[in-house]
């Protein structure tokens, strides 16, 4: 595919890189090795069309899938022709200098679904503190692009995704509960205990020195819980949440 420009000088030749702007709905990537990942496509089983290869002999005028053997490389778009031994038909397809290929399958591009939520006031002079939530795994975003042979087809379903508004959700959600932390602690055991969990609630011990804030309206609740075998000691992360 030369989608890194690794081809496009001598002794191949093909060109500029691949440009993926039809593909991504946006020019905001960069010029890498990427590698096909299976069809969003699927079939009346609901299960992935995986890597559909197609060729044509003439030029492209005409397609069919292709019905040999072929390798899917995972350091670069490509496929390798892994059959033994290739037909006649695409020989003198080759030779003739009119022999293609094309597959459909799925690409990760370098656009992710992102949003920002304020838990503050705007326009002020008042410090901003940027809190960035990385979770790559957590919210997806797939969709069958329009330029895929597959797009709509009404005999065939496709496994696509839209976390955007699941994500915004979190984000506020999450914007929400900082904006109630009123105080955060690390607090050492010189044991291990085994009766911590997250959630609890930690309240000062009337005969103890105040460790915590004393407010009624700070509730302050484990949020972590580690221990350290080889110390032999417990660590606990202390979020003092406001309730009101």
């Amino acid at each position: 595919m030369n989608e890194a420009g690794d081809y496009s000088g001598e002794p191949f030749n093909r060109g500029a890189a691949f440009d993926f702007t039809q593909i991504f709905g946006t020019g905001n990537f960069i010029e890498k090795r990427r590698r096909f990942l299976p069809a969003i496509s699927c079939d009346e089983n609901s299960k992935s069309l995986g890597y559909f290869l197609e060729v044509s002999l003439d030029d492209g005028e005409h397609w069919q899938q292709y019905g040999g053997a072929f390798e899917n490389r995972t350091d670069e778009c490509a496929i390798w022709l892994s059959s033994n031994r290739l037909d006649v038909d695409t020989w003198v397809a080759a030779l003739k200098g009119v022999l293609r290929f094309r597959i459909t399958a799925s690409i990760a591009s370098d656009e992710r679904i992102s949003c920002a939520v304020i838990n503050g006031p705007e326009n002020t002079a008042a410090a901003v503190r940027e809190n960035i939530l990385l979770m790559p795994s957590r919210f997806k975003f797939r969709k069958v692009t329009g330029k895929s042979i597959f797009a709509g087809r009404t005999d065939l379903s496709a496994d696509e995704a839209d976390d955007t508004n699941a994500l915004y959700e979190y984000v506020r959600n999450a914007a929400k509960a900082a904006g109630r932390i009123a105080a955060d602690y690390e607090v050492w055991t010189m044991i291990l205990s085994l009766d911590y969990n997250v959630g609890d609630v930690v309240r000062n011990n009337p005969e103890s020195r105040e460790f915590f804030i004393q407010d009624n309206r700070i509730v302050n609740v484990i949020e972590k819980v580690e221990m350290d075998f080889e110390k032999q000691s417990t660590k606990l992360k202390i979020i003092g949440y406001r309730m009101v």
